[in-house]
Protein backbone atom coordinates (compact mmCIF):
# COMPACT_ATOMS: atom_id res chain seq x y z
CA UNK A 1 0.00 0.00 0.00
CA UNK A 2 1.29 3.18 -0.99
CA UNK A 3 0.53 7.28 0.25
CA UNK A 4 1.35 10.51 -0.58
CA UNK A 5 1.89 13.51 1.04
CA UNK A 6 2.30 17.10 0.02
CA UNK A 7 5.75 18.59 1.57
CA UNK A 8 5.94 21.49 3.46
CA UNK A 9 8.38 24.49 2.57
CA UNK A 10 11.50 24.47 5.11
CA UNK A 11 12.68 21.59 7.27
CA UNK A 12 10.71 18.20 6.94
CA UNK A 13 11.84 17.17 10.83
CA UNK A 14 12.27 13.66 9.14
CA UNK A 15 15.09 11.25 9.37
CA UNK A 16 15.52 9.01 7.10
CA UNK A 17 18.10 5.67 6.88
CA UNK A 18 19.88 2.92 4.58
CA UNK A 19 19.17 2.51 0.91
CA UNK A 20 17.27 0.69 -2.13
CA UNK A 21 15.33 2.46 -0.23
CA UNK A 22 15.50 4.63 2.32
CA UNK A 23 13.40 4.19 5.04
CA UNK A 24 11.42 6.82 7.79
CA UNK A 25 13.91 6.30 11.26
CA UNK A 26 12.40 9.12 13.15
CA UNK A 27 9.44 11.83 11.98
CA UNK A 28 10.47 14.42 14.91
CA UNK A 29 7.34 16.01 17.79
CA UNK A 30 7.32 19.34 15.57
CA UNK A 31 7.13 18.28 12.54
CA UNK A 32 4.07 19.56 10.09
CA UNK A 33 3.89 15.43 9.05
CA UNK A 34 4.31 13.82 12.75
CA UNK A 35 1.10 11.58 12.62
CA UNK A 36 1.11 11.71 8.70
CA UNK A 37 4.31 9.91 8.03
CA UNK A 38 4.94 6.98 10.04
CA UNK A 39 8.60 5.03 11.16
CA UNK A 40 8.73 2.45 8.43
CA UNK A 41 7.45 3.99 5.82
CA UNK A 42 9.82 3.30 2.31
CA UNK A 43 10.71 5.98 0.07
CA UNK A 44 9.56 5.42 -3.26
CA UNK A 45 9.83 8.89 -4.69
CA UNK A 46 9.31 12.57 -4.60
CA UNK A 47 7.52 14.67 -7.47
CA UNK A 48 9.22 18.25 -7.60
CA UNK A 49 7.64 21.10 -10.11
CA UNK A 50 6.59 17.70 -11.93
CA UNK A 51 9.35 15.69 -12.29
CA UNK A 52 10.01 12.36 -10.46
CA UNK A 53 13.47 11.76 -8.79
CA UNK A 54 14.35 8.43 -6.64
CA UNK A 55 17.59 8.89 -4.82
CA UNK A 56 18.54 5.25 -3.98
CA UNK A 57 20.25 6.40 -0.55
CA UNK A 58 19.11 8.38 2.75
CA UNK A 59 22.11 10.82 1.61
CA UNK A 60 21.52 11.66 -1.38
CA UNK A 61 17.76 12.01 -0.21
CA UNK A 62 18.76 14.18 2.35
CA UNK A 63 20.83 16.24 -0.03
CA UNK A 64 17.99 16.83 -2.64
CA UNK A 65 15.09 17.43 -0.03
CA UNK A 66 17.31 20.36 1.41
CA UNK A 67 18.25 21.72 -1.85
CA UNK A 68 14.62 21.91 -3.14
CA UNK A 69 13.27 22.79 0.59
CA UNK A 70 11.89 26.26 -0.64
CA UNK A 71 9.68 25.02 -3.24
CA UNK A 72 6.22 24.37 -2.19
CA UNK A 73 5.44 22.28 -4.96
CA UNK A 74 6.93 18.99 -3.81
CA UNK A 75 5.23 15.59 -3.03
CA UNK A 76 6.68 12.56 -1.50
CA UNK A 77 5.40 9.26 -2.02
CA UNK A 78 5.73 6.48 0.05
CA UNK A 79 5.37 2.53 0.29
CA UNK A 80 3.83 2.13 3.98
CA UNK A 81 5.99 -0.50 4.88
CA UNK A 82 6.39 -1.14 9.03
CA UNK A 83 9.74 -0.66 10.38
CA UNK A 84 12.01 -3.22 11.08
CA UNK A 85 12.36 -2.54 14.85
CA UNK A 86 10.93 0.40 16.99
CA UNK A 87 12.28 1.13 20.85
CA UNK A 88 10.20 3.62 23.18
CA UNK A 89 9.13 4.30 26.74
CA UNK A 90 5.51 4.03 27.45
CA UNK A 91 4.23 6.72 29.10
CA UNK A 92 2.31 6.45 32.91
CA UNK A 93 -1.21 4.79 32.84
CA UNK A 94 -3.16 3.06 30.08
CA UNK A 95 -1.80 3.36 27.34
CA UNK A 96 -4.76 2.04 24.61
CA UNK A 97 -2.91 -0.91 22.83
CA UNK A 98 -4.98 -3.94 22.21
CA UNK A 99 -2.78 -6.82 21.19
CA UNK A 100 -4.05 -9.86 19.88
CA UNK A 101 -2.39 -13.38 18.78
CA UNK A 102 -1.60 -14.03 15.32
CA UNK A 103 -0.09 -17.25 14.43
CA UNK A 104 1.57 -17.80 17.58
CA UNK A 105 2.65 -13.84 17.82
CA UNK A 106 1.32 -10.90 19.96
CA UNK A 107 0.69 -8.23 17.38
CA UNK A 108 -0.77 -4.67 17.74
CA UNK A 109 -4.21 -4.91 16.19
CA UNK A 110 -5.67 -1.80 17.76
CA UNK A 111 -4.82 1.73 18.98
CA UNK A 112 -7.19 3.95 20.49
CA UNK A 113 -7.66 7.33 19.44
CA UNK A 114 -6.95 8.23 22.76
CA UNK A 115 -3.74 6.40 22.93
CA UNK A 116 -0.67 8.70 23.61
CA UNK A 117 1.21 6.25 21.18
CA UNK A 118 -1.02 6.67 18.42
CA UNK A 119 1.85 8.21 16.28
CA UNK A 120 4.18 6.25 17.33
CA UNK A 121 3.08 2.78 17.30
CA UNK A 122 1.97 0.91 13.87
CA UNK A 123 -0.91 -1.74 13.95
CA UNK A 124 0.74 -5.70 12.58
CA UNK A 125 3.71 -4.84 14.58
CA UNK A 126 4.57 -7.75 16.96
CA UNK A 127 5.84 -7.47 20.69
CA UNK A 128 9.45 -8.71 20.78
CA UNK A 129 10.17 -7.24 24.38
CA UNK A 130 8.77 -5.31 27.22
CA UNK A 131 10.49 -3.97 30.38
CA UNK A 132 9.41 -3.21 33.54
CA UNK A 133 10.71 -0.33 35.57
CA UNK A 134 12.07 -2.51 38.47
CA UNK A 135 13.67 -4.64 36.16
CA UNK A 136 11.49 -6.99 34.88
CA UNK A 137 11.37 -8.19 31.68
CA UNK A 138 9.57 -10.49 29.03
CA UNK A 139 10.67 -11.29 25.26
CA UNK A 140 8.73 -13.18 22.57
CA UNK A 141 5.30 -13.10 25.32
CA UNK A 142 1.79 -14.07 24.27
CA UNK A 143 -1.10 -11.36 23.90
CA UNK A 144 -2.49 -12.64 27.24
CA UNK A 145 1.12 -11.81 29.06
CA UNK A 146 1.38 -8.66 27.18
CA UNK A 147 -1.93 -7.16 28.08
CA UNK A 148 -1.63 -8.34 31.88
CA UNK A 149 1.62 -6.48 32.05
CA UNK A 150 0.04 -3.34 30.22
CA UNK A 151 -3.23 -3.57 33.00
CA UNK A 152 -1.18 -4.41 35.86
CA UNK A 153 2.14 -2.28 35.33
CA UNK A 154 0.48 1.37 34.40
CA UNK A 155 4.02 3.19 35.91
CA UNK A 156 6.48 5.41 33.61
CA UNK A 157 9.77 3.75 32.25
CA UNK A 158 8.49 0.94 30.93
CA UNK A 159 10.23 -0.20 27.61
CA UNK A 160 8.56 -1.91 24.83
CA UNK A 161 10.31 -3.32 21.70
CA UNK A 162 8.58 -3.70 18.65
CA UNK A 163 9.59 -5.65 15.55
CA UNK A 164 8.09 -6.35 11.96
CA UNK A 165 7.00 -9.76 11.90
CA UNK A 166 7.75 -10.25 8.48
CA UNK A 167 11.16 -10.10 8.97
CA UNK A 168 11.72 -13.32 11.12
CA UNK A 169 13.92 -11.79 13.64
CA UNK A 170 11.83 -11.91 16.69
CA UNK A 171 13.52 -13.07 20.31
CA UNK A 172 12.53 -16.55 21.83
CA UNK A 173 9.81 -16.66 24.74
CA UNK A 174 11.84 -15.93 28.19
CA UNK A 175 10.10 -14.03 31.21
CA UNK A 176 12.00 -12.73 33.80
CA UNK A 177 9.65 -11.26 36.74
CA UNK A 178 11.68 -8.95 39.35
CA UNK A 179 10.49 -9.00 43.43
CA UNK A 180 8.81 -6.17 44.02
CA UNK A 181 7.65 -4.71 47.39
CA UNK A 182 4.75 -3.03 47.41
CA UNK A 183 3.31 -0.23 50.40
CA UNK A 184 -0.05 -1.18 51.30
CA UNK A 185 -2.52 1.85 52.13
CA UNK A 186 -5.02 1.10 54.59
CA UNK A 187 -8.04 -1.27 54.53
CA UNK A 188 -8.52 -5.09 54.58
CA UNK A 189 -7.61 -7.41 51.38
CA UNK A 190 -11.47 -6.55 50.30
CA UNK A 191 -10.92 -2.54 50.30
CA UNK A 192 -7.35 -2.92 49.40
CA UNK A 193 -8.98 -5.00 45.93
CA UNK A 194 -6.28 -7.99 45.97
CA UNK A 195 -7.27 -10.84 44.41
CA UNK A 196 -5.14 -13.98 46.09
CA UNK A 197 -5.39 -17.41 46.06
CA UNK A 198 -3.68 -20.62 47.67
CA UNK A 199 -3.71 -22.78 50.52
CA UNK A 200 -0.20 -23.69 50.53
CA UNK A 201 1.49 -20.14 50.35
CA UNK A 202 -0.99 -17.21 48.80
CA UNK A 203 -0.36 -15.58 45.10
CA UNK A 204 -1.53 -12.46 44.06
CA UNK A 205 -3.96 -13.12 41.38
CA UNK A 206 -4.33 -9.73 40.16
CA UNK A 207 -6.23 -6.12 41.54
CA UNK A 208 -9.66 -5.49 41.10
CA UNK A 209 -10.26 -2.72 38.65
CA UNK A 210 -11.66 -0.48 40.97
CA UNK A 211 -8.83 -0.38 43.76
CA UNK A 212 -6.66 2.26 43.57
CA UNK A 213 -4.21 0.18 43.21
CA UNK A 214 -4.97 -1.49 40.07
CA UNK A 215 -2.10 -0.79 37.41
CA UNK A 216 0.25 -0.42 40.47
CA UNK A 217 1.05 -4.43 41.51
CA UNK A 218 2.32 -7.15 39.81
CA UNK A 219 -0.14 -9.77 38.88
CA UNK A 220 0.57 -13.62 39.34
CA UNK A 221 2.87 -13.39 42.27
CA UNK A 222 3.58 -15.26 45.34
CA UNK A 223 3.79 -13.38 48.31
CA UNK A 224 6.46 -14.20 50.66
CA UNK A 225 6.44 -11.63 53.17
CA UNK A 226 3.96 -9.36 54.79
CA UNK A 227 5.75 -6.87 57.55
CA UNK A 228 3.63 -5.29 59.92
CA UNK A 229 5.27 -1.92 61.88
CA UNK A 230 4.83 -3.48 65.09
CA UNK A 231 7.45 -6.14 64.82
CA UNK A 232 6.03 -9.03 63.05
CA UNK A 233 6.64 -9.92 59.40
CA UNK A 234 5.27 -13.43 58.00
CA UNK A 235 6.17 -15.17 55.88
CA UNK A 236 4.89 -18.18 53.90
CA UNK A 237 1.48 -17.38 54.75
CA UNK A 238 -2.09 -19.11 52.99
CA UNK A 239 -4.42 -16.83 51.41
CA UNK A 240 -6.81 -17.71 54.68
CA UNK A 241 -4.35 -16.22 57.24
CA UNK A 242 -2.92 -13.37 55.37
CA UNK A 243 -6.36 -11.78 55.26
CA UNK A 244 -6.88 -12.52 58.52
CA UNK A 245 -3.73 -11.01 59.32
CA UNK A 246 -4.91 -7.69 56.54
CA UNK A 247 -8.37 -7.55 58.56
CA UNK A 248 -6.56 -7.52 61.85
CA UNK A 249 -3.91 -4.43 60.58
CA UNK A 250 -6.59 -3.00 58.06
CA UNK A 251 -6.24 0.43 60.38
CA UNK A 252 -1.96 0.27 60.29
CA UNK A 253 -0.41 2.87 58.09
CA UNK A 254 2.93 1.33 56.78
CA UNK A 255 2.47 -2.38 56.08
CA UNK A 256 4.81 -3.79 53.36
CA UNK A 257 3.84 -6.85 50.61
CA UNK A 258 7.14 -8.46 49.27
CA UNK A 259 5.71 -10.14 46.28
CA UNK A 260 8.19 -12.59 44.65
CA UNK A 261 8.60 -14.15 41.27
CA UNK A 262 7.10 -17.69 41.08
CA UNK A 263 10.25 -19.27 39.73
CA UNK A 264 12.29 -17.55 42.68
CA UNK A 265 14.68 -20.36 44.37
CA UNK A 266 14.21 -19.38 47.48
CA UNK A 267 10.31 -19.06 48.13
CA UNK A 268 9.32 -19.56 51.92
CA UNK A 269 9.03 -23.26 52.42
CA UNK A 270 6.65 -23.03 55.67
CA UNK A 271 4.70 -20.59 57.36
CA UNK A 272 6.87 -18.53 59.83
CA UNK A 273 6.58 -15.16 62.13
CA UNK A 274 9.87 -13.00 62.13
CA UNK A 275 9.63 -10.99 65.48
CA UNK A 276 11.55 -7.87 66.15
CA UNK A 277 12.63 -7.51 69.31
CA UNK A 278 13.10 -4.56 71.95
CA UNK A 279 16.74 -4.34 72.05
CA UNK A 280 17.13 -4.15 75.76
CA UNK A 281 15.75 -6.98 77.88
CA UNK A 282 16.42 -11.05 78.92
CA UNK A 283 13.25 -13.53 78.32
CA UNK A 284 11.97 -12.57 81.46
CA UNK A 285 11.94 -8.76 80.93
CA UNK A 286 10.28 -9.63 77.11
CA UNK A 287 7.26 -11.14 79.47
CA UNK A 288 8.17 -14.82 77.92
CA UNK A 289 7.93 -17.80 79.09
CA UNK A 290 9.68 -20.98 77.59
CA UNK A 291 10.06 -24.21 77.71
CA UNK A 292 10.64 -28.05 75.96
CA UNK A 293 13.18 -28.93 72.95
CA UNK A 294 12.67 -26.96 70.28
CA UNK A 295 11.45 -24.23 72.65
CA UNK A 296 7.88 -23.67 72.94
CA UNK A 297 6.16 -20.43 73.82
CA UNK A 298 4.19 -21.19 77.13
CA UNK A 299 2.66 -18.24 78.19
CA UNK A 300 3.52 -14.18 77.43
CA UNK A 301 2.73 -11.69 79.88
CA UNK A 302 -0.07 -9.01 78.97
CA UNK A 303 2.02 -6.14 79.56
CA UNK A 304 5.05 -7.23 77.41
CA UNK A 305 5.26 -5.18 74.48
CA UNK A 306 5.32 -8.63 72.56
CA UNK A 307 1.98 -9.59 73.78
CA UNK A 308 -0.22 -9.99 70.53
CA UNK A 309 2.97 -10.09 68.42
CA UNK A 310 4.04 -13.53 70.15
CA UNK A 311 1.73 -16.29 71.09
CA UNK A 312 1.57 -18.99 72.89
CA UNK A 313 2.10 -22.05 71.30
CA UNK A 314 4.53 -20.91 68.94
CA UNK A 315 7.98 -22.89 68.06
CA UNK A 316 11.61 -20.96 68.18
CA UNK A 317 13.15 -21.99 64.66
CA UNK A 318 16.11 -19.49 66.06
CA UNK A 319 17.12 -16.61 67.53
CA UNK A 320 18.30 -14.14 65.12
CA UNK A 321 20.81 -11.41 66.20
CA UNK A 322 24.47 -10.40 65.63
CA UNK A 323 26.32 -13.13 67.31
CA UNK A 324 24.86 -15.80 66.30
CA UNK A 325 26.16 -19.65 65.86
CA UNK A 326 25.86 -21.51 62.96
CA UNK A 327 24.24 -24.43 64.62
CA UNK A 328 21.90 -23.24 66.83
CA UNK A 329 20.50 -24.61 69.95
CA UNK A 330 17.25 -24.09 69.96
CA UNK A 331 16.06 -25.75 73.41
CA UNK A 332 14.31 -23.32 75.96
CA UNK A 333 17.36 -22.76 78.33
CA UNK A 334 19.60 -22.05 74.89
CA UNK A 335 17.08 -19.86 73.77
CA UNK A 336 16.34 -17.82 76.92
CA UNK A 337 20.43 -17.39 77.10
CA UNK A 338 20.85 -16.23 74.11
CA UNK A 339 17.71 -13.45 74.58
CA UNK A 340 20.06 -12.27 77.25
CA UNK A 341 23.55 -12.32 75.48
CA UNK A 342 21.62 -10.61 72.57
CA UNK A 343 20.04 -7.84 74.79
CA UNK A 344 21.72 -4.67 73.64
CA UNK A 345 21.90 -5.44 70.16
CA UNK A 346 19.18 -5.71 66.83
CA UNK A 347 17.61 -9.14 67.40
CA UNK A 348 14.81 -10.95 66.42
CA UNK A 349 13.09 -14.66 67.00
CA UNK A 350 11.82 -16.85 63.91
CA UNK A 351 8.80 -19.19 65.03
CA UNK A 352 7.11 -21.97 63.00
CA UNK A 353 3.41 -22.98 64.35
CA UNK A 354 2.33 -20.34 63.83
CA UNK A 355 -1.27 -21.31 62.38
CA UNK A 356 -1.72 -23.52 65.90
CA UNK A 357 -0.86 -20.90 68.09
CA UNK A 358 -4.77 -19.79 68.71
CA UNK A 359 -5.58 -18.53 72.19
CA UNK A 360 -7.57 -20.41 74.49
CA UNK A 361 -10.53 -18.21 74.33
CA UNK A 362 -11.91 -15.80 72.83
CA UNK A 363 -15.32 -13.73 73.66
CA UNK A 364 -16.80 -11.93 70.64
CA UNK A 365 -19.93 -9.85 70.87
CA UNK A 366 -21.67 -10.02 67.24
CA UNK A 367 -23.02 -7.02 65.40
CA UNK A 368 -27.11 -7.37 64.14
CA UNK A 369 -27.07 -9.16 60.48
CA UNK A 370 -24.84 -12.22 59.22
CA UNK A 371 -21.46 -13.46 61.84
CA UNK A 372 -19.55 -14.61 58.67
CA UNK A 373 -18.64 -17.51 60.56
CA UNK A 374 -18.21 -21.24 58.60
CA UNK A 375 -19.36 -24.09 61.46
CA UNK A 376 -19.05 -27.62 61.10
CA UNK A 377 -18.89 -30.70 63.30
CA UNK A 378 -20.63 -30.70 67.02
CA UNK A 379 -19.44 -28.77 69.51
CA UNK A 380 -19.61 -26.13 66.19
CA UNK A 381 -15.74 -25.78 65.24
CA UNK A 382 -14.76 -22.68 63.12
CA UNK A 383 -13.81 -23.95 59.41
CA UNK A 384 -13.47 -20.86 57.88
CA UNK A 385 -14.87 -17.13 56.77
CA UNK A 386 -17.15 -15.78 54.51
CA UNK A 387 -15.88 -13.00 52.31
CA UNK A 388 -15.93 -9.30 54.06
CA UNK A 389 -16.59 -11.01 57.76
CA UNK A 390 -15.19 -8.25 60.12
CA UNK A 391 -14.41 -10.72 62.93
CA UNK A 392 -11.96 -12.84 61.36
CA UNK A 393 -8.80 -11.09 63.18
CA UNK A 394 -10.53 -12.03 66.21
CA UNK A 395 -11.40 -15.41 65.97
CA UNK A 396 -9.06 -18.66 64.86
CA UNK A 397 -9.76 -21.13 62.64
CA UNK A 398 -10.20 -24.60 64.61
CA UNK A 399 -11.94 -22.70 67.43
CA UNK A 400 -15.31 -23.86 69.02
CA UNK A 401 -18.25 -22.48 69.57
CA UNK A 402 -18.68 -22.89 73.61
CA UNK A 403 -21.41 -20.56 74.78
CA UNK A 404 -23.69 -18.90 73.00
CA UNK A 405 -25.42 -15.79 74.99
CA UNK A 406 -28.43 -13.66 73.73
CA UNK A 407 -29.76 -9.90 74.68
CA UNK A 408 -32.59 -11.68 76.72
CA UNK A 409 -29.41 -12.98 79.10
CA UNK A 410 -30.29 -16.68 78.02
CA UNK A 411 -27.22 -18.65 78.14
CA UNK A 412 -26.98 -21.48 75.87
CA UNK A 413 -24.12 -24.17 76.25
CA UNK A 414 -23.41 -27.47 75.01
CA UNK A 415 -24.25 -26.21 71.13
CA UNK A 416 -24.35 -27.85 67.86
CA UNK A 417 -24.05 -26.83 64.69
CA UNK A 418 -27.34 -26.78 62.88
CA UNK A 419 -29.33 -25.38 66.37
CA UNK A 420 -26.61 -22.52 66.69
CA UNK A 421 -27.21 -21.71 62.71
CA UNK A 422 -30.27 -21.44 63.48
CA UNK A 423 -30.70 -19.48 67.05
CA UNK A 424 -27.70 -16.90 65.32
CA UNK A 425 -30.66 -16.59 62.12
CA UNK A 426 -33.24 -16.18 64.47
CA UNK A 427 -31.72 -13.61 66.58
CA UNK A 428 -30.21 -11.50 63.65
CA UNK A 429 -31.48 -8.64 64.36
CA UNK A 430 -29.98 -8.60 68.15
CA UNK A 431 -27.37 -6.25 69.47
CA UNK A 432 -26.33 -8.75 71.77
CA UNK A 433 -25.20 -12.12 70.88
CA UNK A 434 -22.17 -13.00 72.70
CA UNK A 435 -19.83 -16.34 71.66
CA UNK A 436 -17.26 -17.54 73.48
CA UNK A 437 -15.10 -19.38 71.30
CA UNK A 438 -12.55 -21.75 72.86
CA UNK A 439 -9.58 -23.51 71.68
CA UNK A 440 -10.17 -27.53 72.48
CA UNK A 441 -6.81 -28.33 72.83
CA UNK A 442 -6.58 -26.38 75.81
CA UNK A 443 -9.51 -25.56 77.31
CA UNK A 444 -12.77 -27.96 78.15
CA UNK A 445 -16.16 -27.21 77.32
CA UNK A 446 -18.74 -25.47 79.82
CA UNK A 447 -21.34 -26.56 81.30
CA UNK A 448 -24.64 -25.28 82.49
CA UNK A 449 -23.42 -25.32 85.93
CA UNK A 450 -20.08 -23.57 85.64
CA UNK A 451 -20.04 -20.02 86.92
CA UNK A 452 -19.41 -16.87 84.53
CA UNK A 453 -16.31 -15.47 85.21
CA UNK A 454 -16.19 -11.91 87.01
CA UNK A 455 -13.18 -9.46 85.76
CA UNK A 456 -11.16 -10.49 89.36
CA UNK A 457 -12.41 -11.58 92.63
CA UNK A 458 -11.00 -12.08 96.25
CA UNK A 459 -11.46 -15.04 97.76
CA UNK A 460 -10.54 -16.06 101.71
CA UNK A 461 -9.54 -19.50 101.37
CA UNK A 462 -10.12 -21.79 104.29
CA UNK A 463 -7.76 -23.88 105.73
CA UNK A 464 -7.25 -27.83 104.75
CA UNK A 465 -7.09 -29.21 101.15
CA UNK A 466 -8.64 -26.88 98.63
CA UNK A 467 -9.17 -29.85 96.34
CA UNK A 468 -8.64 -27.52 92.68
CA UNK A 469 -6.20 -28.43 90.11
CA UNK A 470 -3.98 -25.84 88.68
CA UNK A 471 -2.20 -25.93 85.08
CA UNK A 472 0.37 -23.26 83.57
CA UNK A 473 2.82 -20.82 83.89
CA UNK A 474 2.63 -17.83 85.41
CA UNK A 475 -0.26 -16.91 85.52
CA UNK A 476 -1.41 -20.37 86.52
CA UNK A 477 -4.83 -21.34 85.78
CA UNK A 478 -7.56 -23.00 88.04
CA UNK A 479 -8.12 -25.77 85.30
CA UNK A 480 -10.77 -27.79 87.43
CA UNK A 481 -12.81 -27.46 90.77
CA UNK A 482 -13.34 -31.00 92.45
CA UNK A 483 -17.12 -31.26 93.63
CA UNK A 484 -15.88 -31.99 97.28
CA UNK A 485 -13.85 -28.45 96.81
CA UNK A 486 -14.88 -25.91 99.36
CA UNK A 487 -15.00 -23.40 96.38
CA UNK A 488 -17.07 -24.70 94.26
CA UNK A 489 -19.84 -22.31 94.26
CA UNK A 490 -17.23 -19.78 94.54
CA UNK A 491 -14.80 -19.90 92.03
CA UNK A 492 -15.17 -19.97 88.60
CA UNK A 493 -13.32 -22.65 86.40
CA UNK A 494 -10.10 -20.98 84.02
CA UNK A 495 -9.85 -18.20 86.66
CA UNK A 496 -6.11 -17.14 86.70
CA UNK A 497 -4.26 -16.66 90.34
CA UNK A 498 -2.24 -13.42 90.28
CA UNK A 499 -1.64 -13.24 93.96
CA UNK A 500 -2.17 -14.94 97.36
CA UNK A 501 -1.32 -13.42 100.48
CA UNK A 502 -0.50 -15.28 103.56
CA UNK A 503 0.16 -13.55 107.34
CA UNK A 504 0.56 -10.01 105.77
CA UNK A 505 3.12 -11.06 102.93
CA UNK A 506 2.40 -11.04 99.05
CA UNK A 507 3.75 -14.00 96.56
CA UNK A 508 3.04 -13.44 92.69
CA UNK A 509 4.77 -14.87 89.90
CA UNK A 510 4.74 -17.83 90.23
CA UNK A 511 3.84 -21.38 87.95
CA UNK A 512 1.25 -23.92 88.91
CA UNK A 513 3.41 -26.25 90.30
CA UNK A 514 5.29 -23.41 92.76
CA UNK A 515 1.82 -22.26 93.63
CA UNK A 516 0.20 -25.59 94.43
CA UNK A 517 3.21 -26.59 96.64
CA UNK A 518 3.05 -22.97 98.20
CA UNK A 519 -0.91 -23.45 99.27
CA UNK A 520 -0.06 -27.08 100.59
CA UNK A 521 2.69 -25.60 102.46
CA UNK A 522 0.30 -23.52 104.09
CA UNK A 523 -3.03 -25.12 104.31
CA UNK A 524 -3.25 -24.76 108.20
CA UNK A 525 -2.73 -20.99 107.88
CA UNK A 526 -5.82 -18.91 108.32
CA UNK A 527 -5.93 -15.92 106.74
CA UNK A 528 -5.42 -16.90 102.78
CA UNK A 529 -6.02 -14.86 100.58
CA UNK A 530 -5.99 -15.76 96.62
CA UNK A 531 -6.56 -12.84 93.78
CA UNK A 532 -7.83 -14.24 90.79
CA UNK A 533 -8.10 -12.52 87.46
CA UNK A 534 -10.10 -13.43 84.21
CA UNK A 535 -7.46 -14.11 81.78
CA UNK A 536 -9.03 -13.52 78.55
CA UNK A 537 -10.29 -9.76 79.39
CA UNK A 538 -7.32 -7.85 77.37
CA UNK A 539 -7.79 -5.20 79.85
CA UNK A 540 -6.85 -6.82 83.32
CA UNK A 541 -3.30 -6.91 83.83
CA UNK A 542 -0.95 -9.33 86.20
CA UNK A 543 1.91 -9.20 88.59
CA UNK A 544 5.16 -10.37 86.53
Amino acid sequence: MTSSFKLPAGSLGIVFKGSNPPVVKEVKYESELFGKVKCGFSFLSVNIDGREQAPSDAVSLAKSLKETSNNPNRIMNFTMTLPAEIEFILPEGDVGLSVTDVDGIAIITKISAESPLKHIVRIGMAVDSFTLPDGSTMTGGSSAKVSEWLRFNQTAGRVMILKDPSLGDLSPPSYSQANVTVDLPLGNIDDLGLIIQGNDIATLEGVNRFSHMHGKVPANMIIGALRIPDGREFQGLNQSFLAKVLQETQDVEGRILYLMNPGDGELPSEPVLKAFLPVLGNCSELGLVLGGNPARVRFVNQASEMNEIIKKGMEVVKVGWKYEPDNQDISAEAVTESLTESSGTDRYILFRNIYKAIPDEVEVNFAPGRIGIIFGDNPPRVKGFTQGCTVSHLIDVGMVADTLILDSGKRYTNLETHKLTRTLIANAGSNRRVIRFINPATVELSTEDDLERPDMINLNLPTGKLHISLKGPYPPRVSNIKPISPLLRLLPKNMAVDELIIDGRSYSGFNSIKLATLLKETEYKQGRVMKLKNPYNPNVSFHF
